[in-house]
């Protein structure tokens, strides 16, 4: 005997968001969708648990106010999770509710009181942790005895400069660098959901980028991914557990001498070149585009960390020439115009 689901729709509903509204209509990235997947599993599991309600049984009506807040404590209390993985549950959740609204599966007052729900405190600003410009020239400096020194350097001033995630750095191809008429460069991501932005880069960068083709890309074809490793005989997109041994070796190898070196990793970089930037005056707006984050509020962490760590940031940047390389865009143009519409896609 087929034993049929309570409510029939919502197991339909949550098909067509997850194979044709995210991907299809949404245009969203294959891991985008996998966070929604996940999320929803979970509250399932939630339910099931907690309210022995199974996914058979499930109804539409179970996603409410009540058990979404229920779901973040329990996802606190017999996960562990931190505030940022509650509150990444939590707004995708809330994205499904939003599309089942949208289907006329909830009523209005359900969705409001789910939108209603506030984040769990976040308290990581008593952890961050970012490097000193000092600390990203010894990074630098501590691969000159790799065996792919120069591919390295030109690796990790890249991730430093741009600010990119590990993945966009390690998705480009040679063709989205750009020099432009000054002699400094522009790099193109594709982000998540394919978004596309255009982050400036100084002439130091591009020397690098140039040295690096002659001897990784002798043939410069355009569509080569540019950061690959050999598999089998064959070129293959880098991936992120190599730029993790170089960044072991490098702090390894630091240690030695500064012992206090935080723990490296790629979104490291990005982190610090966020907290770079908003010491030399940029504004949180231009950040934003220049990290592509979808959301300022994401941005804005930045500027929530304590008078006590801003105190410290002004002793490692105490003004805005101290920059890794001395010709950064970022800097030489923090309060700039034509870089910020640069960034915004407006030139």
């Amino acid at each position: 005997m087929r034993i049929k689901a309570k409510d029939p729709r919502l197991i339909s509903l949550m098909g067509e968001f997850l194979r044709i509204y995210l991907p299809c209509v949404r245009n969203r990235d294959e891991d985008t969708v996998a966070s929604y997947r996940h999320s929803i599993n979970l509250f399932v599991v939630f339910l099931e648990a907690e309210k022995k309600i199974t996914v058979m049984t499930m109804q539409t009506s179970d996603f409410n106010q009540k058990n979404i807040v229920g779901f973040m404590s329990w996802l606190k209390s017999e996960r562990n999770n931190v505030a940022t993985t509650i509150n990444h549950r939590l707004s995708d959740i809330r994205g499904f509710c939003r599309y089942l609204y949208k289907k006329n599966a909830i009523a209005f007052d359900d969705y409001e009181a789910i939108c209603e729900i506030n984040d769990a405190d976040d308290d990581r600003v008593i952890d961050f942790t970012w490097l000193s410009t000092d600390d990203v020239c010894w990074i630098l400096k501590s691969v000159d005895d790799n065996r792919d020194a120069l591919r390295d350097h030109f690796l990790l001033s890249l991730l430093y400069e741009s600010g990119a995630r590990i993945n966009e750095v390690l998705s480009l191809r040679l063709l989205d660098i750009k020099k432009t008429v000054d002699g400094e460069a522009d790099v193109h991501f594709y982000g998540k959901g394919r978004k596309h932005r255009i982050t400036p880069l100084s002439k130091e960068i591009w020397k690098q980028f140039d040295r690096y083709c002659e001897k990784y890309h002798p043939d410069r074809a355009p569509d080569n991914i540019m950061f690959y490793s050999y598999r089998n005989g064959r070129k293959n997109k880098m991936s992120s557990d190599n730029v993790s041994r170089i960044l072991a070796g490098c702090e390894t190898k630091i240690r030695e001498n500064n012992p206090e070196l935080i723990h490296l990793h790629s979104h490291l970089f990005r982190r610090t070149r966020a907290m770079h930037l908003y010491q030399a005056g940029v504004p949180l707006p231009t950040i934003s585009e220049w990290l592509g984050h979808s959301n300022i509020e994401t941005t804005r962490f930045y500027a929530k960390v304590t008078e006590e760590m801003k105190r410290e940031a002004l002793r490692k940047l105490s003004d805005s020439d101290s920059s890794v390389f001395k010709d950064d865009v970022a800097f030489k143009y923090a309060n700039d115009e034509d870089v910020i519409k640069r960034l915004c896609g407006l030139k």
